[in-house]
């Protein structure tokens, strides 16, 4: 059974973000059996990084707070879902401030050179939806921490989806779109080299 992390970082419990994760958990439940921890990231009390540096000789953050058993889930997953509007060219501060507060995996890898995944590169996705048509650079900042993200934390991208126009066209409206998200999250089982019998 595949344990898949699925973070939501929106406010908005049922809105776009976690209309695409639920597509993608779909696919990803057509290839047998899944376990999924969908964890809403607005309803958890995780505090910015501080910058203190004690990651850097412990490896671990001295913060304690909501944030602790994020960090046992992204090891013990075996796949990795994140979702997170776009504000302002970034995005949410909910998926930020997650983000930022795995600095103890950078320390981990690149000042305690220690490989705490073992080697591992578990299958991820992510997520990002804008509200405006697209333009350009839309998605791209965020694209960026991801992609530094999944390295950190032994993840290795299969896709993204990226949403834009959702303002005058909602994702409930874009078949298109929901079945690229049901094929995501088959692939994220396929790549995790689970055979999936269903198309």
């Amino acid at each position: 059974m595949a344990k898949i992390l699925a973070l939501l970082g929106s406010p908005r419990v049922n809105g776009t973000n976690s209309l695409a994760i639920d597509q993608l958990l779909r696919g990803a439940a057509s290839c047998g059996d899944v376990e999924v921890q969908k964890i809403l990231l607005h309803k958890l009390k995780i505090a910015p990084c501080q910058s203190c540096d004690s990651c850097l000789h412990t490896g671990r953050c001295h913060l304690r707070d909501d944030m602790e058993p994020i960090y046992e889930k992204i090891m013990d997953m075996d796949a990795f879902i994140l979702a997170a509007p776009v504000y302002f060219n970034g995005m949410s501060a909910q998926a930020k401030v997650m983000i930022d507060r795995c600095q103890p995996f950078w320390s981990a890898k690149y000042v305690m050179k220690t490989d705490v995944f073992a080697g591992r590169r578990r299958p991820g996705i992510f997520i990002a939806t804008g509200g405006q048509p697209l333009y350009d650079g839309q998605f791209i900042g965020s694209l960026h921490v991801v992609n530094l993200l999944f390295k950190m934390i032994g993840v290795k991208s299969i896709g993204n989806l990226t949403l834009p126009d959702l303002d005058a066209r909602p994702l409930s409206t874009r078949p298109d779109d929901l079945s690229q998200a049901f094929e995501l999250g088959r692939q994220l089982i396929l790549n995790g080299e689970k055979k999936c019998e269903r198309l």
